[in-house]
């Protein structure tokens, strides 16, 4: 594959900011011994951070794009004599390059990266229009100017910029965009398989994540965000309270010893001078955050909901969770409950090693292969439980899933085939014996006898400490793939 050509690099820039630790900033490397920043990008991005509606994720892949506009005004149009009206089709000449991928070794852009772009290069055309160009540096300062004289010199700027994007909606029938084909691949973790998965992870804590992604059916990043008094036992369970990570209400004691009302991001910096994890930028401990539908839409929380009755089993892993290996990392000055070796928050990326290392395990035990599986199936597993087996009410498992839309809901709650054929034959069943088919009495009754004979079997024993009822695996099957 051509690597494409570039003459910038985005690098994370660290920054002393109440609301942000880091800013995505373009890199120019015309000179490699004397890279300069965009000023115009890096400006741009530090007003879409203050503006507050778009992800750090987000905002690098504006600068990503603002990068390859870049690229292909220096390495394409560099021939160009910026004068009046010579960059008049700049923008649209560079939005349908990225699109058929026709330059610079770029492939052809799927229809979402188009409109991305798109959107993310009128957006900085628009902001350095109403910006100084003051404190550019000579590069900076051209490109600016191309970017303006392409967009006041179109008569219908807007119109015409929205060319590509209103073909798009038209080309289901003809055009450039490509088919999807099938479906959306569904993977939950195999059924079989959960519990010996959890049992054969040696460290504590990684066995209670497993344990509450899968029973629990939560999000990684949002189990990520619960603070040590998130996490508490409720008669004889677990008890997960899941909090907005910068917005939720909560009371602590300041340095004056009164107590004192705000915010999450508030406790965070005053009592710890620490952002929100969402708030981290590129930085490792960086979590994301994606919208839950809340229990308590005042108090910005919701509780997790476990399947399996496997809140018992639950807490005796926060136990020797909390009071072993928790216990015995170095204490850090920060309030959240799930920690690395070194004390310091959780990663994403340390977590997700486990799991491929639990997985590897359970390979080698059971002769199986679980690739293609990552910590997000254990909590589609979750939503296949509460479909296919429990069957439960769309509405109900977006509440325990904490499901914005009942659409995402949907797509967890995938009914397998099997379960599908066996319903359908037990609504049939139910349908003679009920009368709706015509059957007589004598009928009727024969098909009822023979009802008791194919009835759905009652699930497993209910999960109990320490047990693998519900994981258990098929010897039968394993021994035939090892042989």
């Amino acid at each position: 594959m051509t690597e494409a050509l570039t003459s910038h690099a985005i690098v994370h820039l660290s920054i002393q900011a109440v609301d942000a630790q880091t800013l995505p900033v373009l890199v120019e490397l015309e000179n490699p011994d004397k890279p300069v920043i965009s000023i115009s990008v890096a400006r741009f991005a530090r007003y879409l951070q203050l503006q507050g509606n778009a992800s750090y994720e987000s905002i690098s892949k504006t600068v990503v794009a603002i990068g390859k506009l870049r690229d292909y005004y220096k390495l394409v149009s560099h021939e160009i004599t910026i004068v009046e009206g010579s960059f008049r089709s700049f923008l649209e000449d560079f939005l349908a390059a990225f699109d058929h991928g026709t330059v610079l070794g770029w492939r052809p852009a799927s229809n979402q990266q188009y409109l991305s772009t798109r959107a993310a290069v009128c957006d900085y055309v628009k902001f350095v229009m109403d910006s100084s160009p003051s404190r550019l540096d000579a590069v900076d300062t051209q490109f600016v100017s191309a970017c303006r004289n392409s967009w006041v010199s179109l008569a219908h700027a807007e119109k015409s910029l929205l060319f590509h994007t209103k073909s798009r909606s038209r080309k289901k029938s003809h055009g450039r965009k490509r088919q999807a084909v099938g479906l959306k691949q569904y993977k939950p973790f195999p059924p079989n398989f959960v519990q010996e998965l959890i049992d054969t992870t040696r460290n504590p804590r990684d066995k209670l994540i497993f344990a509450m992604l899968a029973y629990g059916g939560r999000r990684l990043s949002e189990l990520l965000h619960l603070f040590l008094q998130d996490v508490t036992s409720k008669g004889r369970e677990l008890h997960v309270q899941l909090m907005h990570p910068s917005q939720s209400p909560m009371k602590w004691t300041n340095e004056a010893h009164s107590q004192v009302q705000g915010t999450r991001r508030e406790y965070l910096r005053a009592k710890f001078d620490l952002l929100p994890r969402t708030e981290h930028g590129a930085k490792r401990t960086a979590v994301g955050w994606k919208g839950i539908k809340f229990d308590d839409e005042a108090a910005r929380s919701s509780d997790v909901y476990w399947i399996r009755d496997g809140g018992q089993y639950l807490l005796h892993l926060h136990r020797l969770y909390l009071h072993g290996a928790r216990a015995a990392t170095p204490k850090c000055n920060h309030p959240y409950y799930f920690v690395g070796e070194n004390g310091e928050p959780l990663t994403v990326k340390a977590l997700e090693k486990q799991f491929k290392l639990a997985c590897r395990r359970l390979e080698r035990k059971g002769g199986i292969t679980l690739s293609g599986y990552g910590l997000h199936s254990l909590r589609h597993f979750y939503g296949f439980y509460c479909a296919d087996v429990l069957k439960a009410d769309l509405l109900l498992i977006q509440k325990w899933m904490g499901h914005m839309q009942v659409s995402s809901t949907a797509v967890y709650a995938h009914i397998s085939p099997a379960t599908a054929a066996k319903v359908l034959k037990r609504a049939e069943v139910l349908a003679q014996i009920e009368g709706r088919t015509g059957l007589n009495q004598v009928e009727r009754e024969r098909v009822a006898s023979e009802f008791a004979d194919i009835a759905l079997q009652p699930l497993p024993d209910a999960l109990k400490l320490g047990s693998t009822a519900f994981g258990q695996l098929d010897t039968k099957r394993l021994t035939r793939k090892a042989s």
